[in-house]
């Protein structure tokens, strides 16, 4: 059986085996996407959505009677060029979406309408639209772009609070509050119980967008010490954990892989990068999913099962009745800068830690129910988290957990806990930076640097803490999500929790909305079996068509079957020759990434993208991984869109400066210049000036380098080409690098004096020390 032969058998099977369970609804979005095997290859079936049809089966898979003749005219060999294009599920374009808005009125109003276009916002519009509920959905920048881009990664279950619930119930004061203690306890353990429950679904209804990745804890004693949690019961962990983590998998129903310890010799071979003066290290599993691509997939299948979707919709006013009620919100659409008014029988806010922004505009006089967690992550190379296996501090110099881990072909590294106030800037402070990276050396091998240049990426977010000013006096205090309605407006918020129980925190809140609203739904949720867009009938094995059958390359095959699931079939469509022997399909938009030009125009026509700055951050994770490579591929990127979108050459330039704006937020292999100028100490010598400036800390400096290094300090060239001009005049070997030598003696020359003084200035190096050439 050849490889195509045996990826639509499986497929086949896959659909005949999930097909009972399915309900009308999701059996014509699998029509939709289907695709039906031939005697001698294979056809797409196609379905454009134009009402509903009735549906009879053949053979194994069911589709329309009009698309008979289709698919069995597309019987033939595999060349892609016969194929019948599988059609991504069509949705109304962000145009008709604001227009669907509009004409909610007063006497035409939604059942729900949901603020806030995070996961938990998404979550509750997929789940209201499952229950056949009119439902709209309006966020005021793009779907996810606040807390929900910018987690760890994870869909963890919450080892985390497990320890933290035992810590706390082992508390010498819980003596004269034993059964508080112990609801307590339960409370925490109830929650960590339903994000397994959580975790497994979400993982095994959404195998394109999510994976199993296996974390490593290091022990390098058989007591640790100081104690994690703050807890003397933790300084035996060491010898505990194993049975530990069989207890953890056994919450989760044993359906992640097995923990497992892995001793010294075998780590030395997995991950030679680390230190090796460990006991052992414990292996235990949790999910990872490219976070802003499943919170856009929610959101387009919310639109999928009929819930109008506006990204880049703000609320800036309340509408409401005589008695004080809402019956709706103003509305801007940040695009175009038109107010309008949208009417609701229900509103719920999930603005996530930005909630009281929102409850300031329902009652100017609410009380604070959100605290902000920040959280920094820093993004490394690849070669930090070499064999695929991720380390998990639970012990760092804070007692703030740390994880390292590989994402993307890069290397994440993150923290979170730091209390401030949320706000929407990427950059994290350099503080943050300069603590993860010393928290790094305390694992990484001697022989290998851990250097600021390494940096390629820097941001932060923040998660919810909540808590829910409407509840009674002596209510006790939710350790999970709160949903709380203001009783003079009716309005409800939703906050807290985290990623891996989006799903159910949207579930509680539309039964609540259902409760105290008097909806009427035609039938439960569904949302616990429903995949996401491009989840129905997806394979494992697609990567491997998309090589076959489109010519593509298999890096971008496998980024694209991970992004699109079985949509990736219409994105290669659209594909362009590369003019190459191979891949002969599929130009890249930036050297050294899987991303391809045709994704853009696709993102733009059937994903409701409208900006350059979105499509580099959120819809394609370029400046979440590499600063640099999104900055080079901005431009291109804008001209595309540009065509797509039929923008005039003002707005594309807009476009374009709006999103090197925000990509400078970021931070970089660079400290930001403000940091650079509070810190930077005195140079003695040349010697050290060379030292400053040589940022990877490799011996040599090259044009790159130079270039960012007078542009960090204040004094950045005009061009590139001006740049390069003075490098070559240090550059006396003609080999790309300038050594201390070749510095010393440019020094030392009577040449490029305004340059020398700019720096003389900003090492406060002396006059004397600048023109003697000093090496110390």
């Amino acid at each position: 059986m050849n490889s195509q032969s045996h990826f639509f058998r499986t497929f086949s099977s896959h659909l005949r085996n999930h097909r009972s369970r399915l309900s009308e609804k999701q059996r014509t979005l699998l029509v939709r996407s289907a695709v039906v095997v031939g005697t001698g290859g294979i056809g797409l079936l196609l379905c454009n959505g134009r009402g509903k049809e009735n549906f009879t089966t053949t053979g194994d898979l069911l589709f329309p009677p009009a698309n008979k003749a289709m698919c069995k005219a597309s019987k033939g060999g595999g060349d892609a060029s016969k194929w019948q294009q599988l059609q991504t599920i069509p949705i109304p374009t962000r145009d008709e979406q604001v227009k669907k808005l509009r004409a909610c009125t007063k006497t035409n109003p939604l059942e729900v309408l949901v603020v806030g276009g995070g996961a938990t916002g998404s979550g509750a519009a997929l789940d209201a639209a499952t229950r056949k509920l009119s439902v709209a959905l309006i966020e005021r920048g793009d779907f996810g772009t606040e807390t929900s881009s910018r987690s760890t990664k994870l869909i963890w279950a919450g080892i985390k609070y497990i320890a933290t619930a035992f810590s706390s119930l082992l508390r010498f004061h819980n003596i004269t509050r034993p059964y508080s203690a112990l609801k307590d306890f339960y409370e925490e353990y109830r929650m960590v119980m339903g994000a397994h429950k959580e975790r497994t679904m979400l993982l095994e209804n959404n195998p394109h967008l999510t994976n199993w990745i296996p974390i490593a804890i290091p022990f390098p004693s058989w007591f640790a010490t100081p104690p994690p949690f703050h807890h003397p019961i933790f300084v035996v962990s060491p010898l505990v954990m194993p049975a530990v983590m069989k207890v953890y998998d056994g919450m989760g129903g044993f359906t992640c892989p097995p923990s497992h310890i892995m001793g010294t010799k075998r780590a030395a071979r997995k991950f030679p990068q680390l230190k090796q003066d460990v006991k052992y290290y414990q292996i235990f599993y949790e999910g990872q999913h490219n976070d802003a691509r499943t919170n856009t997939c929610i959101a387009l299948t919310a639109a999928e099962e009929g819930a109008t979707i506006a990204n880049y919709v703000e609320m800036v006013g309340m509408l409401a009745d005589k008695d004080g009620k809402a019956i709706g919100i103003k509305c801007r659409d940040n695009l175009s800068g038109k107010t309008f008014e949208v009417y609701a029988k229900s509103i719920v806010f999930c603005g996530g830690p930005f909630t009281d922004s929102l409850r300031k505009i329902e009652d100017k006089d609410s009380a604070p129910a959100v605290a902000a967690g920040a959280g920094t992550h820093i993004v490394l190379p690849s070669y930090y988290c070499a064999g695929g296996i991720g380390l998990l501090d639970m012990n760092t110099s804070d007692g703030r957990f740390l994880f390292f881990l590989p994402w993307e072909g890069h290397t994440l590294v993150g923290t979170t806990d730091r209390k401030e106030p949320a706000t929407s800037e990427h950059g994290p402070p350099e503080e943050e930076i300069q603590w993860l990276l010393n928290e790094v050396k305390t694992y990484i091998s001697g022989d290998i640097k851990v250097r600021r240049s390494d940096v390629l990426s820097a941001w932060q977010g923040y998660r919810p803490l909540a808590s829910d000013p409407h509840a009674e006096p002596g209510a006790p205090v939710s350790r999970d999500h709160i949903i709380s309605t203001n009783p003079k407006t009716g309005i409800t918020f939703i906050t807290g929790g985290k990623w891996t129980t989006y799903r159910e925190m949207a579930e509680d809140v539309i039964n609540r909305m259902i409760d105290i609203n008097g909806l009427k739904p035609s039938n439960g949720s569904t949302t616990a079996t429903r995949p996401l867009r491009g989840g129905v009938g997806y394979s494992r094995n697609l990567p491997v068509t998309l090589v076959q059958e489109f010519g593509v390359s298999e890096a971008s095959s496998k980024h694209l079957a991970r992004t699109y699931g079985m949509n990736a079939v219409d994105v290669c469509s659209m594909a362009e020759p590369t003019s190459k022997r191979w891949p002969r399909f599929g130009n890249i938009l930036v050297d050294g990434f899987p991303y391809l030009e045709c994704e853009v125009p696709y993102i733009c026509r059937h994903e409701m993208c409208c900006t350059v700055k979105d499509m580099l951050t959120i819809r394609m994770r370029l400046a979440y991984l590499n600063k640099e490579a999104a900055i080079v591929a901005a431009p291109k990127v804008a001209e595309l869109m540009a065509k797509e979108l039929k923008w005039s050459r003002r707005e594309t330039r807009r476009q374009l400066q709006e999103a090197l704006n925000v990509l400078n937020k970021f931070g970089g292999t660079i400290p930001h210049p403000s940091y650079i100028e509070a810190t930077e100490k005195e140079a003695k010598t040349v010697k050290e000036v060379f030292e400053r400036m040589d940022l990877g800390k490799n011996g040599y400096i090259d044009l790159t380098e130079f270039g960012d290094c007078c542009k960090a300090l204040g004094i950045p060239f005009k061009s590139t080409q001006d740049a390069k001009k003075v490098f070559d005049s240090i550059d006396t070997k003609r080999n790309g690098k300038i050594d201390e030598t070749e510095f010393v003696e440019w020094w030392n020359k009577s040449g490029d004096k305004n340059l020398k003084a700019k720096l003389s200035e900003k090492f406060k190096f002396t006059a004397y020390q600048a023109g003697g050439g000093i090496l110390g």
